[in-house]
């Protein structure tokens, strides 16, 4: 197996050239920083406080922000997959068909990266696989592994080396197909992909199975049974019990109640899941088995229901083979001789001379003995070179790949372990250069600035604090006025001409009190909130703040008492919700429209359904505003 190298070097490089731009930079003279500072000398009082800050901040955040990067960089592999592949993966196990569609339709020119060219590499062998279609190169599997191998991501190596395995599997390289199963199951274990485990088992049972190491075929199924439990797979259950009960059949007549319970409860689970596939194959064993039990009739019952099951009957040869051999033992020997004739196209030497055999026999009965004397050395000559083939290559292939898939495993292990430790040195080299170069520099600055941006932030907010409580101290003042001019016009000892004056002069009132509200609520805290509400939306989508229904409450009574109690008879008259009282404070105060899905939490098509809703409520004007509405309920 090839592995990419050069990993332990582009770690090095990338690490190294990180390392190389931090201290160029660390090490610029203090005076340029300096030069910096002394520009808000030029400046006015507000612009002072901007340049000042962003001036001394600016070294010490921009070394902090390039460093996190560069050991993010270095330690990590980011993987930002063509959008076309996750949605090929994301349909994989559903609509295998449309996921190889996609992935068929997806051009070169759109893989630009070394992670979307092995991803695509991978999801095209794992959709060709799940779709049947039989692969026999082995090149395109080979980019993923390679890189998975050199990144190190454990899941996606699993992966990889389990499809090369079935694209092995598919050449017919058995050896070669264990060995990237052997390699893939514990890494697959170690990735918590207990689906992927059983199926990887399932193959090297397989494997086991087809080259007679029956006792570790059998071992190996048992942990399939354990896996499909734990899955509550019963596809995957069914099949390890067939195999199972297969194995059983071949150990003798004292196995064969084992086999037969075995190949019955997989033969029930994959009719009720009408996976037709393992129910052929499971009708291919229960023949076999009663052919050898002696039961003629359930014999040829499953050999029919195996052959009807195949997809292609045409080329079917093995359920020709075990349909001639029932009709065989049922001594129908015209319908015997054609199915066995037809399972002689059949390229698997086993089966070829197994069927000479039955037909050499036939012959013998039917009293053709020169015909079955020809039949019986055709059948010797393929049992001859079966023998020769899996005794000579096979068999020693596999315990090799078996011994080769534990020693490519510990090469991955320690050079993923190299990596690490190159990795977490190198880190702890640029730790020590960056903290030894600008630790000093900040540490002279660092009291001085945090003392002078605390009393900044501390005058800020006191004068806010200040200019909102003298705010509300006009308004209380602007209170007290109104209330004594409403007085003043609820007597009657005044005449017509002054009450006129008395109500212009209270109107004149609410106005500025109004005017006062508005100023007083643009400098509270609440109104700072939901102005930080707004732009956290704006510039990422999403905010961490949010208005509670007590802060709601103040400022709809804010916004009540500024209106003259106008929201309040609203509210009554047309019984609004919650949403809707909002809506109303919210466009009073003079947010922009789309402001106020940010603050409201409703898309903007919403809002302008429940205001157009409203204003039909209220029957009024589609273009009036609340403001209207509320100045004619408070004349």
């Amino acid at each position: 197996m090839v592995v990419a190298n050069g990993v332990n070097d582009s770690v090095i490089c990338t690490t190294m050239n990180n390392i190389s731009f931090f201290i160029m930079f660390a090490m610029l003279p203090s005076e340029y920083f300096l030069y910096l500072s002394s520009i808000k000398n030029t400046t006015s009082s507000s612009g002072q406080y901007l340049i000042e800050n962003t001036t001394s901040n600016m070294k010490n955040t921009v070394i902090i922000i390039l460093f996190a990067m560069s050991l993010l960089s270095s330690c990590t592999i980011r993987q930002d997959y063509n959008q076309q592949l996750l949605k090929a993966d994301s349909l994989m196990q559903l609509r295998p068909d449309s996921a190889l569609n996609i992935l068929k339709s997806i051009s070169s020119k759109k893989l630009s990266t070394r992670a979307d060219n092995a991803y695509y590499a991978l999801l095209l062998t794992q959709a060709q696989d799940k779709n049947f279609v039989v692969q026999k190169d082995d090149s395109l599997i080979q980019i993923a592994v390679h890189y998975y191998d050199s990144i190190g991501d454990t899941k996606m190596q699993a992966k990889a080396h389990y499809y090369w395995g079935c694209v092995y599997r598919d050449m017919n390289q058995q050896a070669e197909a264990i060995r990237e199963f052997f390699i893939a199951a514990p890494l697959t274990e170690k990735s918590k992909e207990k689906r992927q485990l059983g199926l990887i088992y399932n193959n090297i049972g397989y494997i086991y199975n087809i080259q007679d190491f029956n006792q570790k075929a059998d071992s190996i199924y048992q942990l399939v049974e354990i896996i499909a439990i734990e899955l509550k797979d019963t596809t995957l259950w069914a099949e390890a019990l067939s195999k199972q009960g297969s194995i059983a059949l071949s150990k003798g007549d004292d196995y064969f109640p084992i086999a037969e319970q075995k190949l019955s409860n997989a033969f029930m689970a994959a009719d009720k899941m009408g996976y037709n596939r393992l129910k052929a194959d499971i009708s291919a064993s229960l023949s076999r088995l009663y052919t050898r039990m002696g039961q003629k009739e359930k014999a040829l019952h499953y050999a029919k229901l195996n052959l009807s099951l195949r997809r292609d009957t045409a080329r079917a040869y093995r359920a020709f083979f075990i349909l001639g051999d029932a009709y065989y033992k049922s001594e129908q020997y015209d319908s015997a001789t054609f199915y066995l004739n037809k399972s002689l196209v059949s390229k698997d030497y086993g089966k070829k001379a197994d069927a000479y055999m039955r037909l050499a026999d036939i012959a013998m009965i039917q009293g053709n003995a020169t015909l079955s004397i020809e039949l019986e050395r055709n059948s010797s000559a393929y049992k001859d070179s079966l023998y020769k083939f899996r005794r000579n290559i096979v068999t020693n292939k596999i315990i090799k790949a078996e011994t080769d898939a534990q020693t490519m495993l510990q090469k991955l292990y320690y050079k993923w372990r190299l990596n690490t430790y190159l990795c977490v040195f190198i880190l702890i080299i640029v730790i020590i250069i960056i903290i030894t170069i600008f630790l000093y520099k900040r540490y002279r600055r660092k009291n001085y600035l945090l003392q002078k941006d605390k009393q900044q932030i501390e005058k800020a907010h006191q004068d806010l604090s200040q200019h909102y409580a003298k705010l509300q101290i006009d308004i209380v003042q602007k209170d007290l006025e109104i209330e004594s001019l409403r007085k003043e016009l609820a007597s009657h000892q005044v005449n017509e001409e002054q009450r006129k004056k008395l109500q212009d002069e209270l109107d004149e009132m609410v106005l500025k009190r109004k005017a006062l509200a508005k100023e007083a609520f643009l400098h509270s805290p609440l109104y700072e909130k939901m102005q930080a509400i707004i732009k956290d939306y704006q510039d990422k989508d999403t905010s961490d703040k949010e208005l509670s229904d007590q802060e709601w409450q103040e400022f709809v009574a804010e916004m009540d008492m500024e209106w003259n109690n106008a929201i309040t008879e609203l509210c009554a008259k047309y019984q609004l919700s919650k949403e809707e009282l909002h809506l109303i404070c919210l466009s009073l105060i003079g947010f922009p429209f789309s402001h106020l899905e940010y603050l409201l939490h409703l898309s903007r098509a919403t809002l302008y359904r429940k205001k157009n809703a409203l204003l039909k409520r209220i029957d009024t004007k589609q273009d009036c505003d609340f403001e209207e509405i509320l100045q004619k309920i408070r004349s």
